[in-house]
């Protein structure tokens, strides 16, 4: 597989106007021109081999749209082709025109066992700490000090509300956050999809369930508490980074004095509780610092394996091996 050049340019045209895009291929493949207008306009997108003074492929816009895609399999290829967007309305127009067409560079495939990824991943991650406190931007995230990323803040909600007959006599009931830390880290690979080919790599935090974790008007004891986080993989800037974040928080809960179906009914404070901590730590892992920091920690760990200057393009995860594409860009010539 051949790794695609691109060009693009943009110009205001003149009736009858046109600009051209050189193509300098240097193996057979497909060309692809796309041909924009800001409105509705008449223009054409011409595609010439080497010296041709007619094209060998043409599109119209015919007037009925904002885009013009030609398509054509060059064989043979090499030489200067050139791609031209005319402008054939009776008014100017500003018409843009990107062009892709095969390069010099091979890719190539590396396999590598997803535990090497993961251990890669939790090396940067493992010491991701979260701590639950109450008051205003109390709770944060941590990340490991080598990651350089400052805590993130988020707000718990509390209970302070009246609670009426025939429920309960009527009483003033009030909960907060005493003190809930984060006590793991596990690291798992989820195979990818189609929309998702890269996979997606799971982090399942466990806190530490001793004790009463909510204080106020009842004791209220949180078990078995688990944040998972699911961070989709895929190629950004030729690096493997994640492009998709999900959270979500979960726990069993133990009021002594109340009997089971009155919690949520009471208070909706699980659903709440369970909302704001599933969005701050997403949100800490979305800022787009904390994705920076996780991309290149993953660079520096594949260099080891991959070598330095190998830029992946595609990313694939099957049940126990990770999949990359790779090229290496040209080095110059040395006189």
């Amino acid at each position: 597989m051949h790794i695609p050049e691109s060009i693009q340019g943009a110009r205001e045209l003149a009736p009858g106007h046109s600009f051209d895009l050189p193509l300098p291929l240097v193996r057979p493949g497909r060309l692809t021109l796309i041909a924009t207008v800001r409105r509705l306009a008449r223009f054409r997108v011409e595609l010439y081999p080497p010296g041709a003074a007619h094209p060998v492929s043409f599109r119209d816009s015919d007037g009925l749209g904002l885009l013009a895609i030609l398509e054509y399999d060059a064989t043979p290829s090499s030489g200067l082709w050139t791609a031209r967007v005319l402008n054939c309305d009776t008014r100017p127009q500003y018409l843009a025109i990107v062009a892709s067409y095969p390069g010099p560079g091979d890719l190539s495939q590396r396999n590598l066992p997803s535990h090497l990824l993961e251990s890669i991943a939790a090396k940067l991650l493992a010491d991701t700490n979260v701590r639950l406190l109450h008051g205003a931007n109390a709770s944060r995230v941590c990340f490991a000090p080598e990651l350089n990323l400052r805590d993130f803040h988020f707000t718990l909600p509390s209970i302070d509300r009246d609670v009426s007959p025939p429920l309960l006599p009527a009483i003033r009931v009030s909960e907060f956050v005493r003190a809930i830390n984060s006590n793991s880290v596990r690291f798992r690979l989820l195979p990818g999809s189609v929309a998702n080919p890269g996979g997606t790599l799971r982090l399942e935090i466990g806190f530490s369930g001793d004790g009463t974790e909510l204080i106020g008007s009842f004791p209220i004891h949180l078990a078995r508490m688990k944040l998972l986080i699911e961070l989709d993989l895929g190629i950004a800037g030729h690096r493997l980074a994640y492009n998709n974040v999900r959270a979500s928080f979960d726990f069993d809960i133990d009021i002594q004095p109340l009997p089971v179906w009155m919690y949520n009914p009471l208070f909706d404070y699980r659903d709440r509780l369970q909302h704001a901590v599933s969005t701050g730590a997403a949100e800490a892992f979305r800022d787009p610092e904390t994705a920076e920091s996780f991309a290149a920690g993953i660079e520096r760990g594949l260099e080891s394996v991959l070598g330095p200057g190998a830029r992946a393009v595609t990313a694939q995860m099957d049940y126990g091996q990770f999949t990359l594409g790779l090229f290496r860009p040209a080095r110059p010539a040395v006189a």
